[in-house]
């Protein structure tokens, strides 16, 4: 196994400061879980609050979210300053909720507030900064708004874009926030790589209503997804489903139908540059020979469906990428592992196990053996953020 890849603990955010800034926006009431949510991740967490911010939520609200007592003014101890000499190779400052106000004065260097003079000190000592705006659509939208954005944007702050409903510009959800907030800390392990995804279930028809498939969830997709991020990705792009939503930072092609996987990953792979291409997927090996009924089938009556061999789709992928490859392998045994490979020759397998006690759908315990050049690499027992997560740190180290 990497170095880095034995090192690595979890939660993954031990020995990691966050320095949250709020202001005054109606959004703040999902900031105690976001804090709740950032400490069970290993963080220590201080918050500062605006005055206004703190008519919304009281500072002991925070201190008990936080275990910390919350900046409410600054003294002689300048902790604008010393929040961030503590530990300045692994602090952030996160300013969520970020009002329209606050925005504003980063923009133009003005430091009259706790977020606004956290900024004034944090970006001068090239500590990372991600905001998250909140407010009214309408306000959002003013171009001055946009321009103080789009100056932030241009000077590396990284901002966790709000989710636009109606009226409101709304905070957005946090595990995206924690998202971003995880790529602060380890986004130079795959910065710039583009990775193509490529998971869940897929169908093949019997008839209109019928189809043959798997139980697959496409859960590990989704996990690779958000921990290529996490990791620094460029460029993610997924092709296939997954029962929960994929994050907006991520380009989903939705596929279900056998053939469609086939084609949409061709198109993409012939029209586009990639490092590396992931397949968790589970395709169906087979194909229904002579094609879907056009009617419903009579359930009155018996049938006999003649399933044949179809082409592998790494092969079909090996033959267009010449690429980082790394395939998934779901059976009961590792036994001649690689040469079950030998085709498509991926540069990493990823063996799951499949029997009476193992259970390698949804989120449940994960048991990953990994073969590559630099031998067999066991991940074991954990769920599928951390497995993922593992699995992307080794990729990121080994290929």
């Amino acid at each position: 196994m990497c170095e880095l890849c034995k090192n690595i603990e979890w939660p993954p955010l031990q020995g990691k400061s966050v320095v949250l800034a709020t202001t005054g926006s109606i959004s703040i009431y999902r900031i105690p879980d976001l804090v709740r949510e950032l400490v069970r991740n290993g963080a220590n967490v201080h918050v500062g609050m605006s005055s206004s911010s703190m008519e919304l939520v009281s500072a002991e609200v925070m201190k008990w979210a936080s275990g910390n007592d919350p900046i409410t003014k600054i003294t002689g101890r300048i902790e604008h300053i010393s929040l961030f000499e503590r530990d300045e190779g692994n602090t952030v400052l996160v300013i969520a909720p970020a009002s329209y106000n606050t925005v504003g004065k980063m923009a133009s260097g003005i430091a009259d507030n706790i977020p606004s003079l956290f900024f004034s000190y944090a970006y001068g000592k090239k500590i990372p900064v991600i905001i998250a705006p909140a407010m009214h659509r309408n306000m959002f939208e003013n171009p001055i708004f946009q321009e103080n954005l789009k100056k932030l944007l241009s000077l590396g702050v990284d901002v966790v874009h709000p989710l636009l409903e109606a009226d409101k510009a709304k905070i957005s959800e946090n595990e995206k926030i924690m998202d971003h907030i995880y790529r602060a800390f380890f986004g130079n392990l795959l910065s710039g790589k583009r990775m193509l995804i490529v998971s869940g279930r897929s169908e093949d028809l019997i008839d209109p209503v019928r189809v043959v498939t798997n139980r697959s969830t496409g859960t590990a997709g989704l996990w690779l997804a958000r921990n290529a991020y996490r990791l620094g990705a460029r460029r993610i792009v997924f092709v296939g489903n997954a029962e929960s939503p994929l994050p907006e930072y991520v380009e989903q092609h939705i596929e279900y139908e056998t053939e469609n996987f086939y084609s949409q990953v061709e198109n993409l792979l012939t029209n586009e540059d990639f490092d590396i291409v992931i397949v968790p997927a589970a395709i169906t090996d087979f194909y229904i020979k002579g094609g879907k009924l056009s009617k419903k089938m009579d359930s009155d009556r018996s049938a006999v469906i003649h399933l044949e061999p179809r082409e592998k789709l790494l092969i079909r992928i090996r033959k267009r990428f010449k690429g980082k490859l790394v395939a998934f392998r779901l059976w009961n045994s590792p036994d001649n592992i690689i040469k079950h490979f030998s085709d498509s020759s991926p540069d990493m397998i990823v063996f799951n196990r499949i029997g009476e006690k193992e259970n390698p759908f949804g989120d449940g315990p994960t048991s990953y053996t990994i073969f590559s050049r630099e031998g067999e690499t066991e991940i074991s027992g954990i769920n599928k953020e951390e497995a993922t997560f593992r699995l992307m740190i080794h990729i990121s180290q080994v290929l």
